[in-house]
């Protein structure tokens, strides 16, 4: 489960650093821990941004909705929910 929560951190911080593209639908790629994973960000009119995507090599897949700095979703089955500051992200992608 820890696993699952890492991973499902890693989007949302690759989604914080990206937030200025939320509203493009284009693929984005990003590696954590040897692993690589590809994604898509929506920005939805309810305020809340979706990222949905998968690990390359494997069926992992998980779809995460950001709003006012809560994550929440599901990453390979599993529920998640956690701050988005927790990635320990957002300072370095605000300086």
């Amino acid at each position: 489960m820890r696993k699952f929560t890492m991973f499902a951190a890693a989007a949302a911080a690759a989604l914080i650093s990206t937030m200025g593209m939320a509203a493009e639908t284009n693929e984005q790629t990003f590696t954590r821990d040897g692993h690589t994973y590809v994604y898509t960000t929506t920005a939805r009119a309810d305020g809340r941004t979706v990222i949905e995507g998968r690990e390359i090599g494997s069926a992992q897949r998980f779809r995460l909705l950001v709003k006012n700095g809560r994550v929440t979703g599901q990453a390979n089955g599993y529920p998640v929910s956690f701050r988005a500051n927790d990635t320990g992200v957002a300072v370095a992608a605000a300086n």
